[in-house]
């Protein structure tokens, strides 16, 4: 037997497994154990070896390849603020930074809407430690060691688990931060400590201060989870490397994780991503947009030219910070997403959502709150006796009365307008979200294909697709675990910046600037190498974030290894020019200013192996589709309950098609397609919807 790669995402409701031997894939789906997330993957271990005729032992032992995580346990860190006591060493005159961030005010026009930052380190866990670096990377004032001892002393006392130590221009100069990480390991060996070079070695000091904080914050849940799934996996014989997914779009091992836990934020979502961008590719269009929507979250972002955009100096929770990550948005919609009344009496869906325990009222384990799932329920498009392929059985009458008692009652609703009033309010949100990440961008999302997985998304989809004018729709074969699924598709990736500072036109720092470049590429291509890859099959990416002499804000721009050294047509500025008028309008290009060079910026990559996915030939003549039979459900687009065609996915094949109206249930999702839209099933067995 051909050996099998597993891909694991660990959702806010469910864990998603997919795992891949040659032509065939097997997906399973379990409930997300928060207590202990790796219950949760077993027993999606367990759901899938049962698929391959084998037991959990004999596929990790004899048959894993490859086994990659993508998790949410950092984004549930941050967004719950529970994490580790977090104690801060910063330079002489600066604590209260860590307290005040930049000030930004929040885009809410209601003042009573405003409110401050989080407050993650208590006040008394930030010391002040005399020591001054300059700009020019200058000591203006030593570290001594007697006073970095008793801050960090005073720490322990305060009983903190994790010390971020967060000096000025350690960009320049990172001798202090070391010296001090030094310190701390020596008085308390087993302290997690984080120095923000290491976090982010780019300037701006509260966004590197923030992340090398949050570092901290979040190392605890994800060193025990690291930890707990990686002795099962052994225990149950996997001996190979263990994998986890950064919200990048690549894979780190978990040496790495310990060290960097903040790189996982957003891992789930990112998944998607890069499996939507092979899908681009496999399909050959440039631009797609996504969604997923799953039990707790509606995530979306743009694939541009085959590629998921990424975004700079990311916003982490609250906070901001100066790490890379897809760029990736996220609202509180899902099929666990709460409806209700908000304090004015309007109702509302989401962000709160019912988790997997209890869950939604429909679920039967002590839900009162209804959710979207006793929605699509109540309306028709779930059959309760057929939920996650049978396995659980949902209880019609107890969504209802949620619904009624929570929402309808006080709107003079029923059941069923209260179901489709939910429906219609999530399909706006997730809509506005799509237009956050493509017309806002300057994208036009009716250019786009729409890819839309998730376990819940294939309900919401075409109707997303109508409010934007997109006619062109794509649910992929395995829609509930195309995230998991995306694990996969991932190559080793580590990306670094370093602070610049070089004005483009002034050639004599072009050494400097030549010699800045080789480090970084050195220290990328070493830590890949360190991870167990040949030198010679790292592929080495340039860029840059530039700005115009004058202006506060970069943007990036990739480059070309040489592109440094030319000063003609094809050298920056004029590259940069380009760029610029590209993202923001004609004749916005400061050209009669100087151009800087902020941070360069290396992406080392390490091609993995990926699943070999070839489309099957479509005979027109033998295409079937069976028609299991007709149900009634309370359409929102028409406000009324009609007798709707059901079709069996299993029984679908490549190319099959029908006119809407109509619903395909498949195992762990279900499809509508409305009226005045045609879906067939193609070669890759992924069912495309033209609107």
């Amino acid at each position: 037997m051909s050996e099998i790669s597993i891909g694991i995402d660990v959702g806010g409701t469910h864990t998603d497994l997919i795992a891949i031997q040659g032509g065939r894939a097997v997906r399973a789906k379990a409930f997300t154990t928060h207590n202990d997330y790796s219950e949760g993957i077993f027993v999606a271990l367990e759901a899938a070896a049962a698929e391959f005729d084998i037991s959990v032992d004999e596929l990790l032992a004899n048959q894993a390849r490859t086994f990659v995580n993508g998790n949410t346990i950092v984004t549930n860190a941050v967004t719950e603020l529970k994490g580790a006591k977090v104690g801060v060493l910063v330079s002489g005159g600066f604590a209260d930074i860590v307290r005040f961030g930049r000030g930004n005010r929040s885009n809410e026009f209601d003042d009573q809407l405003q409110v401050n930052l989080p407050q993650i380190v208590p006040q008394q866990c930030i010391i002040e430690i005399d020591e001054r670096i300059d700009r020019d990377g200058n000591v203006i004032i030593p570290l001594e060691r007697d006073q970095v001892a008793a801050a960090v002393q005073k720490l322990l006392e305060h009983g903190v688990d994790s010390i971020a130590v967060c000096f000025l221009w350690c960009t320049r100069n990172d001798i202090h931060e070391r010296e001090a990480e030094r310190i701390i390991h020596e008085i308390s060996p087993d302290t997690f400590v984080t120095c923000s070079i290491s976090a982010a070695s780019v300037f701006r000091e509260y966004e590197r201060w923030m992340t090398a904080i949050l570092n901290c914050f979040v190392q605890p849940p994800v060193n025990a989870f690291v930890t707990k799934v990686s002795a099962g996996l052994s225990d149950r014989g996997y001996r190979r490397a263990v994998e986890f997914f950064n919200g990048l779009g690549g894979v780190l091992g978990a040496e790495e994780v310990r060290k960097l836990p903040i790189l996982l934020y957003s891992s789930g979502p990112a998944g998607g991503a890069i499996g939507a961008a092979a899908l681009a590719r496999r399909y050959g269009i440039e631009n797609l947009l996504c969604g997923d929507m799953g039990g707790t979250s509606f995530d979306t972002t743009l694939i541009h030219k085959t590629k998921p955009l990424v975004a700079q100096r990311c916003r982490i929770g609250s906070f901001d910070t100066a790490i890379s990550l897809l760029d990736i948005i996220s609202i509180g919609a899902g099929g666990g997403s709460l409806i209700g009344l908000d304090a004015r009496g309007v109702p509302k869906v989401g962000p709160q959502s019912a988790g997997s325990m209890p869950g939604p009222a429909c679920y039967g384990n002590g839900g009162t709150l209804p959710a979207m799932t006793d929605c699509m329920v109540t309306m028709g498009f779930l059959r309760p006796d057929n939920y996650l392929g049978g396995r659980h059985s949902l209880d019609v009458e107890a969504a209802k009365a949620a619904l009624l008692l929570h929402v309808g009652n006080a709107m003079g609703w029923d059941a069923e307008q209260t179901s489709a009033g939910a429906y219609n309010l999530a399909v706006a949100n997730m809509a506005n979200a799509l237009r956050g990440v493509s017309i806002r961008r300057g994208y036009d999302p009716r250019k786009c294909t729409f890819v839309a997985y998730g376990g819940a998304l294939p309900m919401f989809a075409a109707a997303i697709c109508r409010a934007l004018n997109i006619t062109d729709m794509i649910v992929p074969n395995h829609s509930s675990a195309f995230s998991a699924y995306g694990l996969l598709e991932a190559d080793y990736i580590r990306r670094k910046s370093v602070t610049v500072g070089w004005t483009v036109e002034d050639r004599d720092k072009l050494p400097t600037m030549v010699a800045l470049r080789n480090a970084l590429e050195e220290e990328v291509a070493a830590e890949i190498e360190h991870a167990g890859f040949e030198r010679d099959a790292i592929q080495l990416l340039h860029g840059a974030d530039f700005r115009y002499a004058g202006q506060l804000n970069e943007m990036y721009m990739d480059l070309d290894q040489d592109d440094i050294l030319s000063e003609g047509p094809s050298g920056m500025r004029d590259k940069f020019d380009l760029a610029y008028e590209t993202e923001f309008g004609p004749d916005t290009a400061w050209r009669n200013s100087g151009l800087m060079l902020v941070n360069y910026v290396i992406t080392g990559i390490a091609i993995r192996e990926k699943p070999h996915i070839e489309p099957v030939a479509i005979d027109p003549q033998e295409a079937t589709f069976a028609l299991s039979g007709t149900r009634p459900v309370f359409l929102p687009d028409v406000q009324e309950r009609i007798d709707t065609p059901i079709y069996d996915s299993e029984k679908m094949t490549p190319g099959a098609w029908f006119d809407g109206p109509g619903i395909i249930e498949v195992r762990d999702t279900t499809i509508y397609v409305p009226t005045n839209a045609r879906v067939e099933r193609d070669g890759y067995m992924n069912f495309r919807l033209t609107l």
